[in-house]
């Protein structure tokens, strides 16, 4: 094969391991009659030397004549037959980067991209006449035909290969799903290979990346499908251009927010007498304090919104803004005028809680919530389809660590430490199950960083010194317990790896450097991608680590006397720093993950500095009690 070469370097060039010619080689290894017609389906056929046999030419533009190649394929029995359709370029949508390396458009490809799609199907129809009635056909398209990224077809048709756990039957009135995405109506490029190789009955390779596709909703009819694949479609389209200019908002909204803080916090009233310029400054306190609150509960509420099709309106960004912020004013009056309103830590408890329970809950049931929203999962990034991604993942540690510093902190005012470490240890091991186990959260940079986050925390709530053999103690124990997870995941077999299980694979197949060395080239990538970035992120981490370390040296008091009030949010803000650094340290594009976080965390600890503030000047007679402030 010509190209065959270029195709090598070019997998050589990308270091994901890609392994030209698994197919063929498969196939040849088995005894397996295959014919590819088309030059695509050559490729798809080719084995590691680039070498197909039984190739015809097939036709673009005479489906008669692709129908008579494919009956001469036919002919000599092939167990495998591929057949290359063609492409769909559409004229509309080829504004590139670069334009010039983009050629003009001339032929079929100049027609508008419906005459092609009728093309295609006219091409399909034709081979599908020349196939037997009992045949079991997979239709796929492989890739986009413009410059926007979407969601391709997939179909199936026939009788389903060896029944097994599909339960036999065929693939009609179904929608096809597989293991590797776990999302019905979901399936992957790298699906097909482990779908056809299993339908053969030949053994799937170790290296082979994907599950078997299966029929999965049996039972629903047409306009069911349709819809649930329109829907799939219709979100993943609408949330792309939506997710930069929410953070982008976001972000803003949120430097207005810091900066108000700031002039309300460090502004006093002339005198402590109930004055107007009082009343004024207490009205201020209590509607920042709030305000504050609200903000924290948005990163749950995106989630939220997608209970509701907001992606069908006409205008999907106002929608997903509408649909979130119906969830959060909800989520905002329970945390700041439920039972613990009066509480200094008690909306920032609420707040995590909820946020912990709404992710938690959604990826033990299937992930639907996280899939194509605002700050979940999208489907054409296709990195993970189920579980928590790494915006999802700081989300759900964060909340899980402030509900624990708001129950600790209680505990230890009543004078119950060993019960307030009894307390964290037990959320801690909640959030570790529901981040690290498979098929729920999946995530194996999670737990790394939740565990040694909240074994700190528990230690410290104890009084005990965090010294260098006890950080190793922890460090040995944390990796135990995420081999042994991901060595259980390993064990179910190929079918059912997650991303856990895959990982253990690749380690005995000697490519573990190579995701390591992928996962650090995307982190610095993100973090030198510009200059701005590279500069500004140290030195904000610097400067936020040094605020929350000397509250006062930099004109911070109402977060010192959240300190003195709340001996425990200091020594949570230490586990949350620990959290923070190893997510990033663990995960691809880890620099995300302190800065998502920073979204929830922020706006609770300016709710709470408010509300110490608030207390201190309301009786500004009595002097701040720090019998039971815990030293760090």
């Amino acid at each position: 094969m010509e190209q065959w070469g270029r195709y090598v370097t070019q997998a050589q060039e990308d270091d994901f391991d890609a392994r030209l010619g698994l197919l063929g080689d498969a196939l040849n290894s088995s005894h397996v009659r295959s014919a590819a017609v088309g030059a695509g389906a050559a490729v798809a056929l080719a084995d590691s030397d680039g070498q197909a046999s039984h190739v015809w030419a097939g036709s673009h533009q005479d489906p008669a004549a692709l129908a008579e190649d494919v009956g001469a394929a036919l002919s000599t029995s092939p167990q495998l037959l591929a057949v290359d359709l063609g492409a769909i370029i559409d004229p509309a949508d080829q504004h590139y980067r670069n334009t010039g390396a983009v050629p003009a458009l001339a032929g079929s490809y100049a027609l508008p991209r419906s005459e092609q799609v009728a093309a295609v199907e006219a091409r399909l129809a034709a081979v599908l006449a020349e196939l037997p009635n009992n045949a079991t056909v997979y239709f796929a398209s492989l890739a986009d035909s413009g410059a926007k990224s979407r969601l391709q077809a997939f179909a199936a048709t026939g009788p389903v290969p060896g029944g097994g756990d599909s339960g036999g039957g065929d693939y009609g009135e179904s929608l096809l799903g597989s293991s590797s995405t776990r999302q019905n109506g979901l399936a992957q490029t790298t699906d097909l290979l482990p779908t056809i190789l299993s339908g053969l009955g030949v053994n799937v390779p170790p290296a082979a990346v994907g599950s078997v596709v299966r029929p999965v909703a049996l039972h629903v009819d047409a306009a069911g499908r349709e819809r649930k694949l329109l829907d799939i479609d219709q979100a993943s389209t609408a949330v792309t251009p939506i997710v930069p200019v929410f953070f982008a908002g976001i972000v803003i909204a949120q430097v207005v927010l810091y900066l108000a803080a700031t002039l309300i916090l460090r502004r006093r009233s002339r005198n402590s007498s109930i004055t107007q310029a009082a009343a004024r400054r207490a009205l201020l306190l209590r509607l920042l304090r709030r305000v504050a609150v609200v903000f924290a509960c948005i990163p749950a509420a995106t989630f939220l919104a997608n209970l509701l099709p907001w992606w069908r309106a006409d205008h999907p960004g106002l929608a997903a803004t509408a649909a979130s912020i119906l969830f959060v004013v909800p989520m905002a009056l329970v945390a700041n005028l439920g039972p613990w309103k009066h509480t200094l830590l008690g909306p920032t408890g609420a707040v995590g809680a909820m946020t912990m329970f709404v992710l938690g809950a959604d990826v033990v049931t299937g992930s639907h919530l996280m899939l194509s929203s605002l700050m979940g999962l999208q489907p054409v990034v296709a990195g993970r389809f189920y579980g928590f991604g790494n915006p999802a993942f700081s989300i759900f540690a964060t909340g899980a660590l402030l509900l624990a510093i708001a129950l600790a902190d209680v505990l230890v005012h009543h004078g119950h430490r060993a019960l307030a470490a009894g307390a964290v240890g037990a959320i801690g091991i909640a959030a570790t199950i529901v981040d690290g186990t498979p098929g729920w959260g999946s995530d194996f940079g999670g737990p790394p960083a939740i565990i040694p986050g909240f074994v700190v925390l528990v230690l410290l709530v104890l009084g005990v010194r965090i010294s260098v053999r006890r950080a190793a103690s922890i460090t040995v124990g944390t990796v135990i317990v995420i081999a042994s997870i991901a060595l259980l995941d390993w064990l179910r077999g190929p079918e059912d790896w997650t991303h856990l299980g895959r990982f253990v694979q690749t380690v005995i197949d000697g490519g573990a450097v190579s995701v390591i060395r992928r996962k650090a080239a995307a982190n610095l990538g993100i973090l030198f991608s510009n200059y701005l970035l590279s500069g500004l992120v140290p030195i904000a981490a610097a400067f936020v680590t040094f605020v929350l370390a000397r509250p006062v040296s930099w004109g911070l008091k109402p977060l010192q006397l959240t300190y003195l009030h709340s001996p425990v949010l200091r020594l949570g803000l230490v586990a949350f720093g620990v959290i923070m650094l190893i997510g990033f340290l663990m995960n691809d594009s880890g620099v995300a993950i302190p800065a998502v976080a920073a979204i929830l965390a922020l706006p609770l600890l300016i709710a709470a500095s408010v509300r110490a503030l608030e207390q201190a000047e309301n009786a500004p007679a009595q002097r701040l009690s720090t019998d039971n402030v815990i030293s760090s």
